[in-house]
């Protein structure tokens, strides 16, 4: 009863998968008005996948947020304020203008995109809360509830963005508008924290007190975790990735509300029947399930509207598959939650290496669904391969 009790407390950490997932879908479904903004001259075929790497830099740069750490350490930094930091880091593409230099608004969007990044994986391993330590539970249902509730929420504030104001204006300036309203709620976290609450949401700089696996265990650990990270990404693409991509691919990049709810869905119904059945034998059914009917499927003609539909609703199955899997593993092997938290950046960096060249190929060139059944059979059978040389020792 007590662990029931913890994992449905809420805490004002708890925004902060919340704010990850607005930050995800936001940032990803503005690419194409980013790039007319800040890449005017160039095309919009290069512009859009320069855009979605610069994007991409706050997956990237997780990674190195135990280095950033330290180095703020050694100039005597070792507190930041969690929502104030945000705050100012959401105001920085806020002043870039028109009139600047191309180079000059693109280096101010890496800083914004490069130190999100940093601070978000910097909140989830240290925070305090009126000298109270939190580390956020990513084995927890409450976390990835509340990202995907962040992505949809982002989505949801891009559209009516997109319904209200023309196309235009949007272009020239109008998507500060959503970095505004971003703004705006952690400016009311923080005030309603600080002042009603009175409570300072504070990130502690203690890099050399986190106990940490090695890089290849880390790596290794969340293997096929890119998979879900890539399914949110092409669900904030399908914003606008549809309208500009070879024709082919439109009905698959349309990867709609639906899929990312299915995704929701199934894992918060299989995470608890899967404790039940034992989390060893889940994880292998889960597993051979993927590498079975990707196999099967690889081997199908895919050219009706009803086949491109069961490949979006099967990256939802596995999404939510390959989630509960990652969840029920890291318990299995009683990995530390900041070791948890290095994996889930290493899932980040991988969706962000396959992010850029995922939207090259689908302006420019046919997608063969084959071949995501392929890749998704070559990916569980690897992975299949790592949990019987595990099991063995």
């Amino acid at each position: 009863m007590n662990t029931s009790k913890k994992q449905i407390n809420f805490n004002l950490n708890d925004f902060l998968p919340f704010i990850d997932g607005l930050d995800i879908a936001i940032n990803f479904s503005l690419v194409i008005f980013l790039s007319s903004f800040l890449l005017e001259s160039l095309d919009t075929r290069i512009a859009v996948v320069i855009l979605c790497f610069v994007t991409s830099l706050s997956l990237i740069s997780r990674i190195f947020d135990l280095k950033i750490s330290k180095l703020l350490e050694k100039l005597k930094i070792d507190k930041i304020n969690l929502f104030l930091i945000l705050f100012f880091l959401y105001f920085i593409p806020v002043i870039i203008q028109k009139e600047f230099p191309i180079f000059l608004s693109i280096g101010i969007f890496v800083i914004f995109r490069f130190f999100t990044g940093i601070i978000i994986s910097l909140s989830y391993r240290n925070v305090l809360i009126n000298e109270q330590k939190f580390v956020t539970n990513i084995l927890q249902l409450k976390y990835w509830i509340l990202i995907f509730l962040g992505i949809a929420c982002g989505s949801l504030f891009y559209n009516l963005i997109n319904e209200i104001y023309s196309n235009d204006f949007i272009n020239n300036g109008g998507w500060k508008i959503l970095y505004v309203i971003v703004i705006s709620l952690l400016l009311v976290i923080f005030v309603f924290s600080k002042f009603h609450l009175k409570k300072n949401v504070i990130i502690m700089l203690d890099s050399n007190n986190i106990k940490n696996n090695s890089f290849v265990t880390n790596y290794i650990n969340s293997f096929i975790l890119f998979i879900p990270i890539l399914c949110f990404l092409l669900f904030s693409f399908s914003n606008w990735l549809p309208k500009f991509s070879n024709p082919d691919n439109l009905y698959f990049l349309s990867y709609g509300f639906l899929y990312l709810f299915l995704t929701n869905l199934i894992l918060f119904f299989i995470t608890p029947l899967a404790n039940i059945v034992g989390r060893r034998k889940s994880v292998i059914f889960f597993n051979i399930s993927v590498l079975i009917i990707s196999s099967i499927c690889s081997f199908v003609n895919h050219s009706s509207s009803y086949s491109i539909d069961f490949l979006k609703f099967f990256l939802s199955l596995v999404s939510s598959f390959t989630i509960c899997s990652f969840i029920l593993q890291q318990q299995i092997d009683r990995t530390t939650e900041n070791s948890c938290i290095s994996s889930l950046n290493l899932s980040f960096l991988t969706a962000a290496i396959f992010a850029s060249p995922f939207v090259f190929f689908s302006v420019n060139f046919s997608i063969n669904y084959s071949v995501i059944y392929i890749f998704l059979s070559i990916v569980y059978f690897i992975n299949y391969i790592r949990l019987v040389f595990k099991k063995d020792g």
